[in-house]
């Protein structure tokens, strides 16, 4: 994942650091040198507090790494990074750190117990794991954030600060939802991120259904709602069932799982029912054929609207463990928001990662000294020619998506779809909408007409729009001439 912007950007922070006297400037060129070359991208994953963040983070890790639920190990800032050997390092407020074992099965204790401190002597864990999400697609962060979405506590900014790219749970809808939004807006303005790098995911969709409704006609009209409110601060929102995921995704779901659940597919339907009808009703279930820890341990596997999907499979004929599992992940949702963070975040980490780095150097404070004022001069300098590179400029193109979604920009639809493909691709053929065995007369044609639409659109008289095309056309123009 260390690609030609990033190694770039290495180059020149190593570079100025050196000319650089110790000091803030040289110890944040060295840090975001460092940072840079890390061969994973960072990926943050933030909102409001309990709006199932850990239990997403499992998901995208498959295995129950991050704890759950209202305990101490939840409210600290938690790295999720590849190690050879499953141990957690705990990050103090005085600069040490300190080793300590995982839990069972790897991953962070629900308390601080064991560890003889305070956990308020806690700045954030870095959990190190032999997995395999986090040894070839990502390091994950995971935030606690708090019950206001405007109001994330000091660590959780921090931690989306050091992240590359960022995967925001929304709340499910309610008489805050309108104060959820604007808060969202704010946040993301204040940030180095841009639409490419923000995904909104709508977890919980269990709570969008009632009486043992599907919840996901409710689910996507949400998404698609939330995703037009916040176009300018996100790529898109995916409706996803995190608890199902983290289930059907980790290794806690067993075969004697798959058997009490068959054996209720076996009950009495209307007593069966009448027992699904509510939590409270199947745990106080006095005839149950099943025991009550087992009906406990179910609801807390996969919630009411998994547990009545998992007996819906099963009378479907997915009787094995494995075929539940399959169809259980088919229902999450989880697939959709993989994909995305495959697509978008890990091919295109390079262009992620610098977008990120650039932010951070442009961001530097000046200094009186003249000489250091020179040195960073250069290194913004350098910053200023990259964003020159094609896929730099790609990301501008971002903006005008979010405009196009924003209602901000008017285009037909198959301007939009060229600006997709131009945004979205990784080489000429992928960015002019062909496939990769397209014939180069035909890609010549093809780039031609782009270029002169985006020309034509250069002359109309809104000035967003002739700064869009104009940006699509040099992008254009840059590839062809680069092929």
């Amino acid at each position: 994942m260390i690609g030609p912007l990033t190694r770039e950007l290495v180059r020149s922070c190593r570079s100025g650091a050196d000319e650089l006297t110790a000091g803030r400037s040289r110890e944040s060129l060295l840090a975001l040198a460092e940072r840079l070359a890390e061969p994973r991208i960072r990926i943050a994953v933030g909102g409001r507090m309990n709006a199932g963040k850990s239990t997403l983070v499992n998901a995208l890790l498959r295995q129950r790494l991050a704890a759950t639920g209202a305990t101490e190990t939840t409210t600290l800032v938690t790295w999720f990074r590849y190690g050879h050997q499953d141990r957690l390092r705990l990050h103090l407020r005085d600069g040490t750190t300190r080793l300590v074992p995982a839990a069972p099965g790897g991953g962070v204790p629900t308390s601080t117990t064991g560890w003889n401190l305070d956990p308020a002597e806690l700045t954030h864990i870095t959990v190190e794991a032999s997995n395999s999400a986090l040894d070839t697609n990502h390091t994950i962060i995971d935030t606690p954030g708090l019950d206001s979405m405007s109001n994330l506590d000091e660590a959780s900014l921090a931690a989306l600060a050091h992240a590359d790219a960022v995967l925001y749970l929304m709340p499910h809808p309610g008489e805050k939802d309108a104060e959820a939004v604007e808060a969202v807006r704010a946040w993301s303005g204040s940030t180095h991120f841009t639409t490419a790098s923000i995904v909104g995911v709508l977890s919980r969709i269990d709570t969008l259904s009632a009486g043992g409704e599907d919840p996901w006609p409710a689910a996507q009209r949400v998404a698609r709602r939330y995703g037009e409110d916040l176009a300018s601060s996100f790529s898109e929102v995916l409706p996803v069932s995190g608890l199902i995921a983290e289930t059907a995704l980790g290794g806690e779901f067993s075969e004697s799982d798959t058997r009490a659940i068959t054996t209720l597919r076996a009950t009495d339907p209307f007593d069966l029912e009448d027992a699904l009808s509510s939590a409270d009703a199947f745990l106080e279930w006095s005839d149950s054929p099943i025991a009550a820890l087992t009906r406990r341990r179910l609801v807390a596997l996969l919630g009411m609207y998994g547990l009545r999907a998992a007996v819906d499979l099963v009378e479907q004929g997915n009787t094995s463990t494995r075929s539940l599992l399959a169809g259980l992940r088919r229902l999450s949702g989880i697939d959709a928001l993989l994909e995305r963070v495959r697509r978008d975040f890990v091919v295109d980490a390079d262009r992620l990662r610098a977008t990120a780095a650039m932010a951070t150097i442009r961001d530097l404070p000046w200094t009186t000294s003249p000489s250091e004022a020179r040195v960073l001069q250069r290194v913004r300098a350098d910053v200023d020619q990259l964003c020159l590179h094609p896929a730099m400029r790609q990301v501008g193109l971002h903006g005008a998506l979010s405009d196009v979604r924003s209602g901000l920009l008017q285009l037909d639809p198959a301007d939009v779809e060229q600006l997709e493909s131009l945004a979205g691709g990784h080489d000429l053929r992928s960015c002019l909408g062909l496939g990769p065995t397209a014939a180069e007369d035909e890609v010549g044609r093809t780039a031609d007409a782009y270029i002169d639409r985006w020309r034509t659109l250069e002359m109309r008289p809104s000035r967003r729009l002739r700064r869009h095309a104009r940006a699509a056309r040099e992008l254009c123009e840059q590839m062809l001439f680069a092929s």
